[in-house]
């Protein structure tokens, strides 16, 4: 995975430790989105990512999605979290979670394009859209139109 910052330091790091365990879930998500992208921190972010797509605030649940979506996490736990987004009515966090795990290469994809097509997160040229269809195609789940 390529960073997308600098290298963060000792100081900042730190900072970042004590923002992940912070009681308010904004602050928390807020220091996600720059540890889940930092190698030495990204384990410490995971955690947090998964509680926050438990949050009672439906709207910190589509950027913990995204967030974990493209996290290199590979864990079960993580692709448990991005199935359980299959069954919300939130379409950017339905269209995360299906990414993620056509990117884990997850037999729960399948049910992800259903239940995307169905709420009609569709968009056209959308990466994440098309890692969902791309992984349908190639497991034979779409059939080629003659």
């Amino acid at each position: 995975m390529t960073a997308l910052f600098l290298p963060l330091g000792d100081d900042a790091r730190q900072a970042l430790r004590a923002l992940l365990r912070d009681p308010d879930a904004e602050v928390r998500l807020g220091a996600c989105r720059t540890a889940a992208s930092d190698a030495d921190l990204v384990q410490e972010a995971v955690p947090q990512l998964l509680l926050l797509t438990e949050e009672p605030e439906p709207e910190l649940h589509a950027p913990a999605a995204t967030l974990l979506a493209s996290c290199p996490d590979r864990s079960p736990a993580v692709a448990d979290a991005l199935a359980g987004f299959l069954d919300r009515d939130d379409p950017v966090a339905l269209l995360e979670a299906g990414y993620g795990l056509a990117l884990r290469d997850d037999p729960r994809t399948a049910e992800a394009y259903r239940r995307i097509r169905r709420v009609g997160a569709v968009h056209e040229y959308d990466h994440r859209w098309d890692a969902v269809w791309e992984w349908n195609r190639n497991n034979g789940l779409i059939q080629p139109v003659d």
